[in-house]
């Protein structure tokens, strides 16, 4: 494959170790002449538009993978100096959602396949594939009919432990929406968080530090099929919005809350709260 370079780094070296430093723990201070130098400029890769999805490698300072709306996965080694496909032998879909590497082993790369799109645009994938050597090869780990995974989160000490947030098909009412959560590397999948049928997930995030505790966020992603004059306008519709949140990976439990739409809006608004905060969202 041929390799695809974009504009060289103005400052290789300090970025190089801005992106140590970042692995370094918290108790280590950071001189603040050290981000005098750096600037944020474009990287690439120029293809397909726009970045849909990007994660970085543990210990690897210039290793990362950026996935597009409908180019695959791409690959740096040099931070973002180079970068190459490593997604080509995919040929059944290539809008990506969302790309993780295992914390825990840094051969070991997740991609949600379907891209999540604003203003009625849709790219569909077909599930969530798997590589377990640093994006040379790829297996498919099923999940298809969720059409679009827009996150992804993988347990910082097990590599086989993953949770994928699933919005489902846009034009049907489905079932294969919520939170899966794979404990075997994505060989089999538990469904542990479900709202109904016209409603995904859109968000998870946890604390790398706290991984027991994990927040969801939620949002109606079915639009009927048009039977009268097209109009043209905002998708989305009211409901649906919301916040889960679950405290123990090892238990397939969540509650949530719904959220209210914005004033003046259609769309429902979710804002993450603080997780410690067990008066508004306690564990039962």
């Amino acid at each position: 494959m041929i390799a695809r370079t974009c504009v060289p780094l103005r400052f290789p070296g300090l970025s190089l170790a801005l992106v140590a430093t970042g692995l370094v723990g918290a108790s280590t201070p950071v001189p603040p002449d050290l981000f005098a130098g750096l600037v944020w400029r474009n990287i690439g890769p120029f293809r397909g538009g726009r970045i849909s999805a990007v994660t970085g490698v543990i210990g690897q300072p210039g290793v990362f993978y950026a996935g597009l709306p409908l180019g695959g996965v791409w690959k740096t080694t040099s931070a973002g100096e180079t970068w190459y496909p490593v997604f080509d032998s995919v040929t059944a879909a290539s809008s990506v959602g969302a790309i993780e590497v295992a914390p825990a082993d840094p051969n070991v790369i997740y991609v949600g396949m379907g891209d999540l799109i604003t203003g009625g645009g849709i790219d569909e994938g077909n599930g969530v594939y798997k590589s377990v050597d640093a994006g040379r090869s790829w297996r498919h780990l099923g999940l298809d009919a969720t059409k679009q995974i827009p996150s992804i989160l993988v347990d910082p000490h097990d590599p086989n432990l993953v949770l994928i947030a699933a919005q489902g098909d846009v034009h049907a009412k489905s079932e294969m929406r919520g939170v899966f959560r794979s404990s075997d590397g994505g060989k089999t999948w538990t469904k542990t968080l479900y709202v109904n049928d016209s409603t995904g997930l859109q968000k998870l995030a946890w604390a790398a530090d706290h991984p027991e505790i994990i927040l969801a966020t939620t949002v109606r992603h079915y639009n009927p099929p048009v039977t009268g004059p097209v109009r043209v306008g905002g998708g989305g519709g009211g409901g649906g919005g919301g916040v889960a949140r679950r405290r123990d990976p090892h238990r397939p439990r969540f509650t949530s809350r719904p959220t209210k739409a914005s004033p003046g809006t259609r769309s429902p608004a979710a804002a993450c709260r603080d997780s410690s905060d067990a008066r508004r969202w306690p564990w039962r």
